[in-house]
């Protein structure tokens, strides 16, 4: 909580674009009534996002050091969580506190203290099902099984790690595995069940697609504009970069794996820690069965998380094992005064070398509107031009009756007719947009909708917030017959 407190209040650009307006839409009845005004995130599960949105908007409005405190709380328990595990799996006790500070000091878990990436949350989660999948028994195994459904249904780019985790299962040491294994996978559906069931049942009778508008090759919509499922921009470009691949995020360099520069070892000694356990080296006791479950849990995980995704956010889980895994790997290779000092080392080094991603924050005495937003006339239809815009849309008092985003409406989307019925009604339409000068070029969709900026533009206002220089909001009218 400390630590999220200095850090300051989150400002990322997904806040901005939809973990805010998600949960206000969720409570505003909007599905349906907007289309993609925070892109396709508009329709992602929102259960996540409510707990920060009350905070913000219902309970603590004009108290925001203690949201900030309260945002703090999921790093406090990965704290708590990553100590067990290290004290669990490394026997030495000085060498597992510092195995547990490389892993919970890494460039993505620091950046992400008090954010709403729920990143920090979904491993909490992960994390305790791996602690009770080191004991044995089939109702450990069903409720480790429901946590982890029940965090991927919160954040379905946790879902990479399931697989993973039933392999842990399978490798660790116990009896009945098959039955502990049915079980797990049970659990896990129980879990997603309840945590994503009942928005897929919303989506599903809203659009015909559980997972809307994503994947809708697999279930098909009519509503759905085109997405990409999966984002191609950090995937490895060389066969190098695919065998070797967390030697090249240590350069610092934007796009790697993330849009922000980060530097971060902790990869790439995890890397070779496992390339000389796979090698057999050890010069000491073979490392235990648990161990080697853990081992191989990583692993796979990095692999199917390099294979899916290759955003460094999603593999944060993998980011707080790291230091377990090295000082596990060295247990097997060093005597125990040159471990510690070993690891010691290792973790000044990390703590030195790391720079973690700026992902932006403001101060307490901002908030993201800083000044009034104008009134909006009753039922307003407000255009969005560019991104992120949908944080803006829950402070207008009152909100307008449809938000709609134009990059995703063409003449081919099958949002066109509603939306032409929809202004032949003549309702009173803004254009919501950060893009600078965009009322004096032409908007190619604007004139498809018989649209024109009033007297030119000169009557747009500037929308103040701590985050955007450049967000306008502008009257439109239509092109006179």
């Amino acid at each position: 909580m400390i630590l999220s407190v200095i850090l300051g209040t989150d400002a990322n650009f997904d806040l901005q674009n939809y973990h805010l307006y998600d949960p206000w839409a969720l409570f505003h009845a909007r599905l349906g009534a907007d289309y993609y005004p925070a892109n396709k995130q508009s329709y992602f599960d929102p259960l996540a996002d409510i707990p920060y949105y009350l905070l913000t908007f219902v309970l603590l409005p004009n108290a925001p050091r203690l949201v900030a405190a309260l945002a703090g709380l999921p790093y406090g328990l990965l704290v708590f969580l990553v100590f067990k595990l290290s004290s669990r799996f490394v026997a030495d006790r000085p060498s597992a506190s510092l195995a547990a500070l490389i892993g919970l000091t890494g460039a993505t878990t620091i950046s992400e203290i008090g954010t709403t990436f729920n990143d920090i949350l979904a491993t909490d989660i992960l994390l305790i099902s791996v602690w009770l999948l080191c004991r044995n028994g089939l109702g450990v195994a069903l409720l480790a099984g429901f946590l982890c459904g029940f965090g991927v249904g919160l954040k379905l780019t946790l879902g990479v790690f399931a697989p993973s985790l039933a392999l842990f299962l399978l490798l660790s040491p116990g009896g009945q595995r098959r039955g502990r294994l049915v079980l797990l996978g049970l659990g896990i559906a129980l879990g997603f069940a309840l945590a994503y069931g009942w928005w897929g049942l919303v989506l599903w009778h809203s659009f015909g697609n559980p997972l809307y508008p994503m994947f809708n090759s697999l279930f098909p919509s009519q509503w759905a504009a085109p997405v990409h499922t999966i984002d191609p921009r950090f995937f490895p470009k060389t066969a190098l970069q695919w065998l070797a691949y967390p030697f090249f995020w240590v350069q610092g360099n934007p796009y790697v794996v993330s849009e922000f520069k980060l530097r971060d070892p902790r990869f790439a000694l995890a890397y070779t820690a496992l390339a000389l356990a796979l090698g057999g080296v050890f010069c000491k006791a073979r490392p235990s069965r648990q161990t080697i479950a853990l081992w191989l849990f990583f692993a796979t995980a990095y692999v199917v998380w390099l294979l899916t995704f290759s955003i460094l956010r999603y593999a944060l889980p993998l980011e707080v094992l790291s230091g377990i895994i090295v000082a596990t790997v060295l247990e097997g290779l060093l005597p125990r005064p040159r471990l510690r000092w070993t690891v010691a080392v290792l973790a000044v080094f990390c703590l030195a070398f790391t720079r973690p991603i700026s992902w932006g924050r403001i101060g307490y005495g901002e908030s993201l509107i800083s000044a009034p937003l104008p009134v909006l006339p009753a039922h307003t239809v407000l255009l969005m031009q560019g991104v992120p815009l949908g944080y803006v849309v829950p402070f207008f008092t009152p909100p307008p009756a449809h938000a709609i985003r134009l990059e995703e409406l063409d003449a081919r989307s099958p949002e066109w007719p509603r939306v032409q019925a929809l202004l032949n009604q003549h309702p009173p339409v803004w254009l919501l947009t950060n893009m600078p000068g965009v009322q004096d070029g032409a908007l190619p969709v604007l004139n498809q909708l018989n649209l024109r900026f009033v007297e030119g533009g000169k009557r747009c206002v500037h929308v103040a917030t701590s985050v955007q220089e450049t967000i306008e909001l502008c009257p439109l009218a239509p092109v006179s017959p």
